[in-house]
C-alpha cells in the first residue's frame, strides 16, 4: 500500500488530538455560562471522532495484508467505514436528544455537522458499492480529511471552552 506513511501518520494526528482534548477537558476551569451538557456533547463527539479516525486510518491494511486486491481493499473498508459512519450519525442524533432535548443543539453548526456526516456516509457507501471506480483511495483519504477537520472543529470549540471569560 503506497500510502502507508500517510495513513500511520493519520492515525497517530487522531490519537493526539484525543489526547490533548482530555487534558484540555481535566484541566481547564469551568466557567459559570458554560452549559456543561454541551460541554459534554463536544468533549465526547472529540473523542469518539478522534478515536475513530485512528481506527479508520489503519483498517485499509487489514484487507490487503489478507492479499485482497488495491481496489478490494478500499472498497471494503470504504464500507466498514461508511457503516460507522452511518451508526455515529444516528448515535448523535439520539445523543443530542438525550441530553438537550433537540437535535440541533447549536442551530446552524450541527445542521452542517450532520450534513458533513451524511455526505461522507453517502461518499463511503457508494465508494464501498464500487461507484467511484480506480478513485478508491482517493475517495476513502478525502472521507478521512473531512473526518479529521470534524475532529478538528470539536477540538478548537474545547479549547477555546478552556480559556476563561471576563463577565460584562
Amino acid at each position: 500500500m503506497q500510502q502507508a506513511d500517510l495513513m500511520l501518520t493519520t492515525a497517530q494526528i487522531g490519537m493526539a488530538l484525543a489526547g490533548f482534548a482530555s487534558l484540555v477537558t481535566l484541566l481547564r476551569r469551568p466557567s459559570p455560562r458554560s452549559d456543561a451538557r454541551l460541554n459534554e456533547i463536544r468533549f465526547r463527539s472529540m473523542m469518539e471522532l478522534s478515536l475513530t479516525l485512528a481506527a479508520f486510518s489503519l483498517l485499509p491494511f487489514i484487507p490487503a495484508e489478507l492479499r485482497l486486491s488495491e481496489s478490494a481493499s478500499w472498497r471494503l473498508a470504504s464500507s466498514v467505514y461508511s457503516l460507522a459512519a452511518l451508526l455515529f450519525l444516528v448515535h448523535s442524533v439520539r445523543r443530542n436528544r438525550r441530553l438537550m432535548s433537540r437535535v440541533r443543539v447549536a442551530g446552524g453548526v450541527t445542521t452542517a455537522l450532520l450534513a458533513v456526516c451524511v455526505t461522507v456516509w453517502l461518499a463511503l457507501a457508494l465508494n464501498g458499492l464500487g461507484a467511484f471506480a480506480g478513485l478508491e483511495s482517493g475517495v476513502y483519504f478525502a472521507a478521512l480529511f473531512v473526518h479529521f477537520l470534524g475532529a478538528a472543529f470539536f477540538f478548537i470549540r474545547l479549547l477555546y471552552g478552556a480559556f476563561p471569560r471576563e463577565e460584562p
